[in-house]
C-alpha cells in the first residue's frame, strides 16, 4: 500500500517518472498538475492515467534511477555499480568512503547496500557537484545513511578501519597511501577509472602499495530483443563506459 511520503516511480515502457506522494498538488514535467494526495492508499503496480498517458506505480528501481535524477558529470551505471558492491563485498552495517560525488549515483548504490546500519562518507572537491548530488540522493530517499564531505579524498579522509574505499576521480592513485591508512586489513579498494593508460597505472600501483588480490573489469551489457520467434541481440548496446579496478588491504605497511 502507498503511503503518505513515498516515492513512486511511475513506469510505462517509453517513460519512467519520479513522484513524491507527499499530499501536496505539485506540477510534474510531462504530466502537468497532479493531486499526490489521489495516490496516497492505491497498490503498488495500480494501474494510473494522467490524460492519454497510462502508467504503473512502482517502488524505486536503481536500474532506472539514471532516467529519474537530474543529470550532471558522468555517472557510473547501475551495472557497474552493482559489480563494484558485490566485489568489494559492501553488505549491511559497512561503513565505506567513497571519493568524487559526481551526480550521486554511485552513493546512491552504496547507500542501498549498506542499510539503516551502515554509512557512506563522500568526499568531493566540487561544491556544485555535492549540491547536484545531495539533490539526488534526497529525491530516491537515500539521504539517511550518507555523509558527504566537502574534502580532497587523497589527504582530508577521517575515518578508520572502514570496510571499502571507492574511487571515482581523475586520479586516484594519489588517494593509495590514503585509502591504506583508512581501510581495516582485508579491506577492499576499488578504482573507477575511463581510460586503459588510467587502469594500468592505478592496477600497478595497487600492487606497490600494499594492495594484493588486485583485479581489473570491463563490464558490456548486451540486452536482447525478445519476440516469440523472432528473438535475437539488440542492435543497440550499453558498451564501454569505464575500468574497474580492485584491491584488497593485506596488512598495515
Amino acid at each position: 500500500m502507498i503511503e503518505s511520503g513515498d516515492r513512486i516511480m511511475l513506469w510505462n515502457p517509453a517513460e519512467k517518472i519520479l513522484i513524491i506522494a507527499d499530499g501536496e498538488v505539485k506540477r510534474i514535467s510531462g504530466l502537468g498538475v497532479v493531486d499526490t494526495a489521489k495516490l496516497i492508499g492505491s497498490k503498488w503496480g495500480d494501474e494510473i492515467s494522467f490524460g492519454s498517458k497510462s502508467y504503473r506505480m512502482l517502488q524505486i528501481s536503481l536500474e532506472h534511477a539514471p532516467e529519474l535524477i537530474k543529470r550532471g558529470p558522468q555517472i557510473i551505471r547501475p551495472h557497474m555499480g552493482s559489480l563494484i558492491v558485490h566485489n568489494c563485498d559492501v553488505s549491511c552495517g559497512d561503513i565505506v568512503v567513497e571519493g568524487g560525488a559526481g551526480s550521486g549515483m554511485m552513493s546512491a548504490i552504496l547507500n542501498r547496500a549498506v542499510g539503516s546500519e551502515g554509512r557512506v562518507h563522500t568526499y568531493e572537491l566540487r561544491e556544485d557537484h555535492l549540491r547536484l548530488a545531495r539533490s539526488n540522493i534526497s529525491l530516491l530517499g537515500l539521504q539517511d545513511t550518507w555523509y558527504p564531505v566537502i574534502g580532497d579524498v587523497t589527504k582530508d579522509v577521517e575515518e578508520k578501519d572502514v570496510d571499502a574505499f571507492i574511487l571515482d576521480i581523475p586520479e586516484p592513485w594519489e588517494a593509495l597511501e590514503m585509502a591504506h591508512s583508512c581501510l581495516k586489513n582485508g579491506g577492499h579498494i576499488a578504482a573507477y577509472i575511463p581510460s586503459m593508460n588510467q587502469m594500468e597505472k592505478v592496477y600497478v600501483d595497487m600492487r606497490d602499495n600494499g594492495f594484493a588480490d588486485v583485479r581489473a573489469f570491463e563490464n558490456i551489457r548486451r540486452d536482447m530483443s525478445v519476440g516469440k520467434g523472432n528473438t535475437r541481440p539488440a542492435f543497440e548496446m550499453l558498451g564501454h563506459t569505464g575500468y574497474v579496478v580492485f584491491g584488497r588491504k593485506i596488512s598495515s605497511k
